[in-house]
């Protein structure tokens, strides 16, 4: 069984692709920079789980993952943008 794709998973490799990298390459940096979280992080989740209840903390994980996502997704488009400006 396939696990689910979150959509803007899906454009933030596109985008990354269009950078140059290969879409292994691109699943790698997603997988680095969106889903692979840091030891005091993951103290914080499960205190926060703790406290709250593992709905909370399912919550407050998708939420890190979401905002990580934008941030990849801003900057990636900020890259393609002065790419593009400095060709022309």
């Amino acid at each position: 069984m396939a696990r689910a794709v979150n959509p803007t998973d899906e454009t933030i490799i596109k985008l990354l692709q269009e950078q140059g990298l290969i879409r292994s390459e691109a699943e790698a940096r997603l997988k680095k920079e969106v889903y692979r979280l840091q030891p005091n992080e993951i103290a914080k989740v499960k205190n926060y789980a703790q406290h709250f209840g593992i709905n909370a903390k399912e919550k407050l994980i998708d939420e890190i993952l979401d905002l990580r996502r934008e941030a990849l997704m801003k900057r990636c488009r900020h890259n393609k943008e002065h790419t593009s400006l400095s060709l022309k």
